[in-house]
């Protein structure tokens, strides 16, 4: 372990030599020429890429007429300009992806590139990526902390195993207070778990491409699906880009309520590009399309349904999580209770067609009785194996064998339903069918010992 954090550190101090290199580029103070370099670069790339056109117009010549006037005379540090060509440039568009940084220089990029995506690696899993924090407060409501919606195969591991331990919540909260973006295939796996059939969530125009890419939630989950759940998503002044989308998508969609502040109004994505040495601009070159609404949040933020300060808005969620809560659980113990009344009846009208001799038409009814109780979790392994035995403690074999054939069917890979068919197969005196079915199990698991135990009993030899 000491071992492993002396090569860490030693990656952090190395890192920070390169990343200080490169932030000493060769820029220092910045020529006439240059600056009339980066304005024209500048220009150029608006009108390229940014993705209102016209809007891309009027900036280009918003900074020509500024540099003409003499505006950037005085700057000579090209941080400074950086900071003075964003304040420009945003008095027209208001784009909060829109800005100029220093950044490292791309041609000496090569170095460090491998690096980099090393201690990006690590940085994201010491951030759990971005999963922050999970847990059920009193009322069995949920809540998730969200720091960004970055995907990755690693992020939606993380999702998955959060979305388990969630999986039994009657509410939901989703804290994106501090979440400052993120993309689009994050929300759409996470939202899987909340919609029913796939569903369109957001489409994404490109400029550059001239093409839209439509962002749907996917059909199936890892986990449990909780399209019922009621869903709270808290956002504040400080949420931003992705975050904002995580909120919109989920209120323009009518499956959650959004509690908090107006949102930062960023819903252009962006990518950046080289203006000159390490000096980079970042341009949205995408415009969010909501299927509901036709538009998105860019410039005015996305408005709570109920509004409260950031400081306030979990108090307020947990109180309204509650109540969603409470309702959920009711509508949860009322559909058991009817479901569990049709299941009853269906037993008891299947018992009767045994009684009645009927055993190919009971058979059916008590096998898809059973399978429509597991669908709506009434029932599950466990429990109609329970069901079985109990029916052959009753003498009720032929019963019982529906009920077992009935779990090798809706659960074929599990080794104990076989094993289990085969024992009541031997108890009605069907040595030649409990064998087939103790043969299933062992062929699952050769070393299942009941199995083995069974067949020896029944041969007289051991099983190979």
């Amino acid at each position: 372990m000491l071992k492993i954090k002396k090569i860490i550190f030693a990656l952090f101090i190395l890192s920070g030599m390169l990343f200080s290199t490169f932030s000493q580029d060769p820029i220092v103070e910045l020529t006439k020429v240059e600056k009339e370099t980066i304005i024209a670069k500048t220009c150029s790339l608006l009108k390229k890429f940014y993705v209102i056109p016209e809007m891309a117009e009027k900036m280009a010549i918003h900074i020509k007429k500024l540099h003409k006037k003499g505006t950037f005379n005085n700057i000579v540090q090209p941080e400074d300009l950086a900071k003075q060509l964003t304040r420009e440039l945003r008095l027209l568009c208001n784009d909060k992806h829109l800005h100029m940084y220093l950044g490292s220089n791309p041609e000496r990029r090569d170095v460090d590139h491998k690096l980099r995506r090393i201690l990006g690696q690590l940085s994201e899993k010491r951030k759990n990526y971005g999963l922050d924090r999970i847990q059920i407060y009193e009322g069995n409501v949920g809540y998730m902390s969200i720091h960004s919606v970055m995907h990755s195969k690693e992020a939606m591991m993380k999702v998955d195993s959060a979305m388990t331990f969630l999986s039994n919540s009657d509410a939901i909260i989703f804290d994106l207070r501090v979440n400052n973006g993120g993309d689009e295939a994050y929300m759409a796996h996470l939202f899987s778990y909340f919609f029913e059939k796939p569903t369109h969530i957001n489409s994404l125009y490109w400029r550059s491409r001239d093409r839209t890419d439509e962002i749907w939630t996917g059909g199936e989950v890892p986990g449990k699906k909780m399209v019922d759940v009621p869903l709270f998503v808290l956002i504040s002044k400080n949420t931003f880009s992705g975050g904002e989308a995580f909120a919109y998508e989920l209120q323009t969609l009518k499956r959650a309520v959004i509690i908090g502040e107006v949102s930062a109004g960023g819903a252009n994505p962006s990518s950046t590009w080289v203006v000159y040495k390490n000096l980079r601009i970042s341009i949205p070159h995408g415009r969010a399309i909501s299927p509901v609404t036709g538009t998105n949040w860019e410039g005015v933020g996305v408005k709570p349904d109920i509004v409260v300060s950031a400081d306030k808005a979990l108090k307020m969620a947990l109180k309204e999580a509650k109540k969603g809560a409470e309702i959920h659980s009711k509508q949860i113990k009322d559909k058991l209770l009817l479901n569990y009344k049709k299941f009853n009846a269906d037993t008891k009208k299947a018992e009767q067609l045994f009684d009645e001799n009927k055993i190919e038409e009971g058979q059916k009814l008590m096998i898809s009785s059973l399978k429509r109780a597991v669908k709506v979790d009434l029932m599950d392994r466990s429990t109609i194996n329970e069901l079985g035995y109990s029916l052959l403690g009753q003498d009720k074999r032929q019963l019982a064998i529906a009920v077992f054939i009935a779990n090798t069917l809706i659960y074929p890979e599990n080794v104990d339903v076989y094993d289990s068919l085969g024992e009541a197969y031997l108890e009605n005196g069907n040595k030649e069918l409990a064998i087939k079915y103790y043969k299933k199990a062992l062929k699952i698991d050769p070393k299942y010992p009941t199995a083995i135990q069974a067949l020896k009993k029944i041969t007289g030899k051991k099983e190979n």
